[in-house]
């Protein structure tokens, strides 16, 4: 197949040729970006013609870090986002029983709730004694919006056993009442461990679902991912899992661009990654890109791990996911087999300790250089960006996350720190590689949505702006959401660029981003979408 894109805007995130106005597309790879004059010389006169009637023309969108399989098991849950209190959570888990099937095995599960959006009542997480309202026959299980914090019913406690010993055993992970008993909030490993355990469809249907989706991210745009899967996928099956959707890209089912972020959280779970070849997994357009690491958890849920006392809740700083030593280990070994390591840290305690690991770690062996980077890096001292450039990190930013953290930041770690934070501008100015995602289904995988939070610095409603001077230019931001993104997951020769050589991934949408008013980036549409020259997407 081969066709000539005339009549575009083209951003092409190649620097050396920033903007196009035609294409040439050969055997699913661009072989010309320039002029349309030009493209003509590139193709046979039997070539189709794409008139995009002057739509704008970019790289595909590329989420550098979500949880793909996590958005499509979402589908089989109770929407709790924008509930306004603890009541409100009980009352649609309670409307869902009409619908729940016990015969099923499944557990009746809700997401999305955020205590800090309750506008009813006490802002609290909820406990067991409210989910027991719901029902005492089956298991119930509710997960806040970070995903760091979930809530059990007392059939589900039984069920996996958090009794007051276990309770004990879990530590800061499993909350307990003054008397020692769960209230049956459960925190970060331990609540992962939760999730991996729950009954879900199999694994065959899980792929088939996750193959559905696709069709999901293609309307937004997004031709290329970067997830983090493994504890997502049933108890035991995490490796079978890539083995399936390897098979599925070599045969061309999954045609999303796939990198898996293969979270590892125990020494036993990071042995058995090491146990497989790396690059085994490789095949068509999937590949394991890195170990994924939690070094800590959320700033909505004070999980987050800060330096100081939260400003909010002087009682705690949050939780340290492993000490120094734990995370020291950990990385070395990655850094020890040359194999990248991407580590979630939220809070600047945990941002220094990561830093200290990976600090550590390349001094011990010098002689590798793989891409390590952290995930969210939210809560920032100048001096810890600084160190992003030193120790040539990957900055894997999220600009949705301000949407809701720019209203509780200060609050959360007081003004001092909450001005040195969400820097994204900083980042890209030292030359450290930032890549945008969306952490889905924390947040809607919408990549304008982001680009709009980073050109603008104000929410989605249009409040704000929080650090202004942080905001960055359109062209940037869709560098980030592309390019960067590819470069990110070691894809950097294959896509996030319109240039010769590059697959034909791309999407037309119906304003320029790079010029249009601010405001109109979230109003601008998806006319269609391209994965190797294929049309996966069109509006019409």
């Amino acid at each position: 197949m081969e066709y000539l894109i005339k009549n575009a805007v083209i951003a092409t995130m190649d620097k050396e040729k920033p903007f196009a106005a035609s294409a040439a597309v050969r055997e699913g790879k661009f072989v010309f970006c320039g002029g349309e004059k030009e493209a003509e010389g590139f193709v046979s006169n039997g070539a189709e013609v794409l008139d995009c009637g002057g739509a704008f023309m970019m790289p595909g969108f590329n989420d550098s870090h979500m949880h793909y399989l996590h958005y499509v098991k979402s589908k089989l849950s109770v929407d709790l986002s924008g509930a306004d209190s603890v009541e409100d959570i009980v009352r649609r888990m309670k409307a869902a029983l009409d619908s729940y099937d016990p015969k099923s095995g499944l557990w009746l599960v809700g997401e999305g709730w955020n205590q800090d959006y309750f506008t009813k009542g006490v802002r609290r997480f909820p406990t067991a004694a409210d989910l027991d309202k719901i029902t005492f026959e089956h298991p119930v299980l509710i997960m806040r919006t970070c995903y760091h914090v979930g809530v059990l019913n007392t059939k589900a406690m039984a069920l996996i056993g958090l009794d007051s010993a276990e309770a004990a055993k879990q530590g800061d992970f499993a909350e307990k009442d003054s008397f020692g008993n769960p209230t049956g909030v459960i925190k970060e490993n331990f609540f992962d461990d939760i999730k991996s355990r729950l009954p879900y469809p199999n694994l065959e249907t899980l792929i088939e679902m996750m193959l559905k989706a696709q069709k999901d991210l293609f309307a937004k745009g997004i031709t290329a991912v970067q997830s983090d899967d493994m504890k997502y996928a049933p108890e035991g099956e995490a490796y079978e899992m890539l083995e399936k959707l390897k098979a599925a890209s070599v045969d061309g089912r999954l045609k999303l661009r796939y990198a898996e972020q293969a979270l590892s959280q125990t020494k036993d779970e990071l042995d058995e990654f090491f146990s497989h070849d790396f690059d085994s997994f490789r095949g068509g357009s999937f590949r394991v890109s890195c170990v994924k690491l939690i070094s800590d958890g959320s700033l909505g849920a004070r999980t987050a791990l800060l330096k100081k006392p939260y400003a909010d809740e002087p009682k705690t700083r949050g939780i340290a996911i492993y000490t120094q030593e734990e995370l020291d280990c950990f990385i070395e070994e990655c850094q020890r087999r040359n194999i990248p390591a991407a580590v979630h840290a939220i809070g600047d305690g945990a941002l220094e300790m990561c830093q200290r690991a990976f600090a550590s770690a390349k001094a011990k062996y010098p002689e590798f250089s793989p891409r390590h980077g952290i995930v969210h890096c939210q809560i920032t001292s100048k001096g810890q960006v600084l160190k992003f450039r030193d120790l040539g990190l990957l900055a894997y930013t999220q600009p949705i996350f301000i949407d809701y953290d720019m209203h509780i930041v200060r609050d959360r770690v007081g003004d001092e720190l909450a001005e040195t934070s969400y820097a994204w501008k900083d980042y890209l100015d030292l030359g450290v590689n930032e890549s945008f995602g969306t952490d889905c289904p924390v947040e809607s995988f919408d990549p304008l949505r982001g680009v709009y939070c980073a050109v603008t610095r104000r929410d989605t409603n249009g409040r704000g702006p929080y650090l202004s001077d942080e905001a960055i230019s359109a062209y940037d931001a869709l560098y980030a959401y592309t390019a960067a993104g590819a470069y990110a997951s070691g894809d950097e020769e294959r896509y996030g660029k319109t240039k010769p050589g590059m697959l034909a991934d791309f999407v037309l949408l119906d304003r320029d981003l790079t010029k249009c008013p601010p405001e109109e980036i979230l109003r601008a549409k998806v006319l269609k979408t391209f994965v190797g020259g294929e049309c996966v997407y069109s509006a019409k």
